[in-house]
């Protein structure tokens, strides 16, 4: 069983998930467009739409940095009572096979989810120190693995690239 977060680290929490890097002023899709295309897929699929997993929903879809489980539920029970750790785990897997998150292992045993829905596709730089998720965009990495695929007669379908590594801060302290 996963403890609850209580306190001064619930704090931290919220407090973290309303910094710019979690707020996106250039997103391309509206959250009320975006939750109303998640809706559709969701019932499409056979899921029930209850005001858990809109507010579940709501919360990962509104936030553009990457949070773990256990974050979302503390945004979630902020909001709303009785939200159960066991539906956000439930719903964060529906809206991750959907494409709407995607999840990202960090290298220590934890995951971490991101918003995916009308962004552009980027890959990740992990620091194993701290923890740090860069995202970055080469399109001549891009270009090359189109072409090693071509090459090789494979079509990519989707890819995901992880670099683990340490971030400058981390390596100016050693």
């Amino acid at each position: 069983m996963i403890p609850r977060v209580r306190g001064a680290r619930r704090s931290a929490i919220v407090r973290r998930m309303s910094e710019p890097e979690f707020q996106n002023e250039d997103c391309p899709v509206e959250l009320a467009n975006e939750l109303t295309i998640v809706e559709r897929e969701m019932r499409r699929n056979g899921f029930r739409w209850t005001q858990q997993r809109q507010l579940i929903a709501k919360v990962a879809l509104k936030n553009h940095g990457h949070f773990t489980a256990e974050e979302l539920l503390e945004l979630c029970a902020g909001e709303m009572s009785g939200v159960s750790r066991a539906t956000v785990y439930r719903t964060l897997t529906m809206l991750e096979q959907a494409g709407f998150v995607e999840g990202l292992d960090t290298g220590d045993g934890r995951r971490k989810f991101e918003h995916t829905l009308g962004h552009e596709h980027h890959d990740h730089m992990v620091c194993t120190e701290c923890g740090t998720i860069i995202e970055f965009r080469d399109a001549q990495l891009e270009r090359r693995q189109e072409i090693a695929a071509k090459e090789h007669g494979f079509e990519i379908l989707s890819h995901s690239l992880k670099l683990f590594g340490m971030c400058k801060p981390c390596r100016d302290k050693r």
